[in-house]
């Protein structure tokens, strides 16, 4: 049999698998809900994985990458989030694992999960390839709402707590990407629960999230790299964001950018390569809606490395 024919009937075989997952993440989009939950961040390219499970081991060397994130310094119950994600190749680049850790509290809510991530590579030609992952979690949930000081008179919201509740969840992502772009979408959590105050009425619901992202590099010069980054990200019963981020690389080794977030912030990020292993990062927002006239701003600090033992896998530079 031709070669040629062989090639094509790959591809188109390939071609409709891509449609009919994106078309499983698509109904799962459902018509109603609450609010967004999972963490925000603004270095997201470096903490991909916590809701792209495609992205694992995506650089094909064995990582670790750390995020703490301090919202709106000085308001009153602000955001505090913690993540640390490893992930790295098995023996080939085409298989891939991941594990992420997100601590995240905001007022009375506290939350924390476990993240197992799994990824397999098909190889387009040359040095493109189309992944695909998925993820399964166990949350933490707490809510300490009889904490809180009612201004008004009592309301039964807050007259019961949430104790420690485990909520199990799965996700399903995909990312088509080469040396120098990405493009992907992906629903790390697809399932949804109720949780129950103590009183056994409902307090907490999970909703879906969906989040679409891409980006590309231009090489402007030897000296300069251009980077463009999108984040799109949709929840239920919420405004949609999407977080536009452009990033100039100097002499591949400093990272210098500027971010925005529809409706919501924008701010700068700095990143020194202090090797081809290690990385520190830096990222300042500011909002630009009212909790600006009564915060000092987000502070969000990363730190990156990867180790060298298993650099023979890896096939893209680290753009992403």
């Amino acid at each position: 049999m031709d070669n040629r024919f062989i090639l094509r009937k790959s591809k188109h075989i390939l071609f409709s698998g891509l449609v009919g997952f994106i078309l499983c993440l698509l109904l799962w989009l459902p018509k109603n809900g609450f609010s967004q939950q999972d963490p925000v961040f603004t270095q997201y390219m470096n903490n991909l994985l916590t809701i792209q499970p495609a992205y694992a081991g995506l650089s094909g060397t064995l990582n670790f990458t750390g995020i703490s994130r301090a919202q709106w310094v000085g308001f009153d119950g602000a955001p505090n989030t913690n993540s640390l994600t490893i992930s790295g190749p098995i023996n080939r680049y085409d298989i891939a694992l991941g594990l992420s850790l997100v601590n995240d509290k905001w007022g009375p809510l506290r939350q924390n999960g476990i993240n197992v991530d799994y990824a397999f590579r098909i190889r387009l030609y040359r040095d493109q390839y189309l992944s695909f992952g998925i993820k399964g979690e166990v949350n933490t949930f707490q809510a300490n709402f009889t904490s809180l000081r009612i201004m008004d008179s009592p309301d039964m919201v807050f007259m019961y707590d949430v104790k420690m509740k485990f909520i199990p969840n799965m996700g399903i992502g995909f990312l088509w990407h080469g040396e120098r772009f990405f493009f992907g979408a992906s629903s790390p959590k697809i399932l949804r629960h109720t949780i129950n105050a103590d009183d056994g009425k409902p307090a907490f619901r999970e909703v879906y999230h969906f989040y679409g992202m891409g980006g590309y590099v231009f090489f402007i010069n030897d000296i300069v790299k251009f980077k463009p980054t999108l984040l799109y990200r949709w929840a239920e019963r919420t405004p949609s964001f999407v977080d536009f981020t452009t990033s100039f690389l100097l002499y591949d080794q400093v990272w210098i950018g500027a971010t925005y977030r529809m409706k919501n912030s924008f701010g700068f990020i700095f990143q020194y390569n202090v090797n081809p292993q290690l990385k520190f990062g830096y990222s300042y927002d500011l909002t630009t809606f009212y909790p600006t006239q009564v915060n000092s701003g987000t502070h969000e600090f990363m730190i990156s490395y990867d180790f060298i033992t298993v650099r023979r896998n890896r096939v893209t530079p680290k753009y992403f």
